[in-house]
């Protein structure tokens, strides 16, 4: 066994490492070397390098890093997650990937049909609309400039790194079918919809999944849900939990983070659920990536200190892997969708068990929400 896949954030990480468990895998998340303390040769392992909001040289850096590590330790590459609208630095991290593996054919693609994202002649498209031209285009962290896919391939890979048109999984399909035909080593490149289609085919199950037990959180703490993405579809979400479910949803002001603690703490107290989210675009806040980050861990680590809350839903990759750093948390077991992007998962290797449900800004239904508070609630 011994296989592992890259990505570029913890959600994305956990989204193909949840591709893993449904085809029958034990599958871990981690973030640093010590992180693979947790891991055993059964488990595939997902690397998160967080490197989505880093510069280019950097990115590359850490991503020929992290292959040498896994290398060293006998891991084999299997997959290499991006984002699905080609934010953070792709271009770099492919080239990474090619010149660590100069014998192995790449197949590339950002596309997630499932969610309106498609390549046509080389372009990304959301719901038809070149990428750069859309909202990802204005994204204040990591706008998308280019909605060309060819401007990222690697110079001097000589046609090993292989750009796919894709509008449907069966074009998935019959770029891996060609590739599994032809000879020679290759791998592949995209988004968390290329690992569903392609992870079946990669892996054997393993016997000894089924018989694996996970001690979950049994303190009476509660459920709180976390959103520190900006991202509109989050409000629908959140106002859909208050609504059905009665859950109030307190807003975090990153300069003020003690306020929404507080109320979010009665919430607890008061019905056993709560959450909080990042305050909308244009209520005054200052919105610097690093400064709502810091608001928000500081607000959710307050809850999480004085209520003892160990049941979380968090929404984006950038804030999850945050709060586990402020945890001391190494490395994240997978335990399965919730929905397709949402996966629910237990801490590995911490003296206190966390169960968190954790899922990317822009991905959901309207009731993505109430979903997770109903696993939250329900995991024994």
């Amino acid at each position: 066994m011994n296989e592992y896949f890259l990505a570029d954030d913890l959600s994305g990480a956990l989204e193909v490492a949840a591709a893993f468990y449904q085809s029958g895998r034990k599958s871990i998340v981690i973030w640093s070397p010590e992180g693979w303390a947790a891991c055993g040769p059964e488990d595939v392992v997902g690397f998160d390098t967080e490197t989505r909001n880093t510069a280019p040289a950097v990115a590359a850096a850490e991503v020929t890093k992290a292959l040498r590590e896994a290398g060293a330790r006998g891991r084999r590459l299997l997959f290499k997650k991006i984002d699905s609208t080609m934010r953070g630095p792709v271009a770099a991290e492919l080239a990474a990937v090619a010149a660590a593996l100069p014998d192995t054919t790449v197949l590339f693609t950002p596309a997630n049909p499932h969610a309106g994202r498609t390549v046509r002649e080389g372009v990304l498209l959301v719901h038809g609309v070149p990428v750069a031209e859309t909202d990802f285009g204005r994204d204040p962290v990591m706008p998308v400039k280019e909605s060309s896919i060819l401007g990222t391939l690697p110079a001097g890979t000589g046609g090993r790194v292989i750009a796919l048109d894709v509008a449907t999984d069966a074009d998935f399909i019959r770029a891996i079918e060609h590739r599994e035909r032809a000879a020679g080593l290759w791998m592949a490149v995209g988004s968390g919809a290329l690992a569903r289609v392609l992870v079946p085919r990669l892996v054997r199950p393993d016997p000894s999944r089924a018989a694996a037990g996970v001690a979950l959180p049994t303190g009476t703490g509660g459920v709180l849900l976390v959103c520190g993405s900006a991202h509109p579809l989050n409000r629908t979400q959140a106002a859909n939990l208050t609504t059905q479910q009665q859950i109030a949803v307190h807003e975090i002001n990153p300069s003020e983070p003690e306020r929404a603690a507080e109320a979010a703490m009665a919430s607890l107290r008061q019905s056993g659920a709560a959450g909080l989210q990042v305050a909308a675009r244009g209520t005054g806040v200052h919105f610097d990536s690093n400064h709502v980050l810091r608001g928000v861990t500081a607000a959710v680590t307050r809850v999480v200190q004085e209520t003892g809350v160990r049941r979380l839903m968090v929404t984006g990759g950038e804030t999850a892997r945050a709060l586990c750093d402020a945890w001391g948390i190494r490395a994240l077991r997978v335990l399965g969708d919730i929905e397709p992007g949402l996966v629910l998962a237990a801490s590995e290797g911490t003296p206190e068990r966390w169960l968190m449900a954790i899922k990317p800004g822009g991905f959901g239904s309207d009731v993505t929400w109430i979903k997770a508070a109903d696993a939250l609630r329900s995991a024994r």
